[in-house]
């Protein structure tokens, strides 16, 4: 799974304005996702994927399935549901999309540790 911090929107059959969040993770058989609602596990939703604007890409909607939910929080009052989202649908032309999109944020260096005079990283 590769790092990214994208816009996620999703709804549901019983309720078209579930909700909002942010993907923190990506691959290409689901994401995981921080977000305010909280949902049923194994609930199928729909969700909508938004591209930084300028991207090559806007967006992809897919329906995926909740495969995971846990009581943990990303960032200390950030008290809201994180979930594991398996694609169950296809993603036909949106497969493409999403591969590159992990490419190119695969090969984006991660700036380096800095080391403390001493070999301590800091």
């Amino acid at each position: 799974m590769t790092l990214i911090g994208l816009p996620v929107d999703f709804d549901t059959s019983d309720n078209p304005n579930a909700g909002s969040g942010l993907v923190i993770h990506a691959s290409t058989v689901g994401l995981r996702v921080q977000t305010f609602n909280d949902t049923l596990l194994r609930k199928k939703i729909n969700i909508k994927v938004s591209f930084p604007k300028g991207a090559e890409f806007e967006s992809f909607r897919v329906e995926a399935e909740i495969v995971w939910k846990k009581d943990f929080y990303f960032w200390e009052g950030w008290e809201k549901y994180p979930y594991a989202l398996k694609f169950v649908e296809s993603l036909n032309g949106h497969y493409l999309k999403l591969k590159r999109l992990l490419c190119r944020l695969s090969s984006v260096d991660e700036a380096p540790t800095r080391i403390h005079n001493r070999g301590a990283s800091v």
